[in-house]
């Protein structure tokens, strides 16, 4: 266990990161769901094409996102979790309370938004 949490933190993490992975879960089912395909009805057809672009754009996203939180879950598991990937630096808490699946202090995942940003 990550020497920077308290055990009641580490559950806490273990428990919010469980929570987000389900939610996640339930969200994909549901835009798979609305991926099956279309019915024949004409005049929705191109709003439900949209509507599919969108149901994939976001499964693509919680996709990232789960393999984010089985990620952080290992970490949990390994004791690495709660250390930026980019800098190696201790992660605050307070930050991983709103972000459990974070892999970046705040300085790297700024730098890193920055940078995106210019492209």
């Amino acid at each position: 266990m990550s020497k920077e949490l308290t055990p009641a933190q580490h559950d806490e993490i273990k428990a919010l990161l469980l929570a987000r992975r389900n939610e996640l879960q339930g969200q994909m089912q549901q835009n798979r769901e609305n991926l099956s395909p279309p019915t024949a009805d004409e005049g929705g057809m191109v709003q439900r094409n949209v509507a599919r672009e969108v149901d994939q754009a976001l499964t693509d996203i919680d996709t990232a996102d789960l393999a984010r939180i089985e990620r952080a879950l290992e970490a949990l598991a390994d004791g690495s979790y709660g250390h930026c990937d980019e800098c190696g630096c201790a992660i605050p808490f307070e930050r991983l309370k709103i972000e459990p699946q974070t892999q970046h202090c705040v300085a790297c995942k700024s730098r890193w938004e920055q940078t995106r940003a210019h492209h």
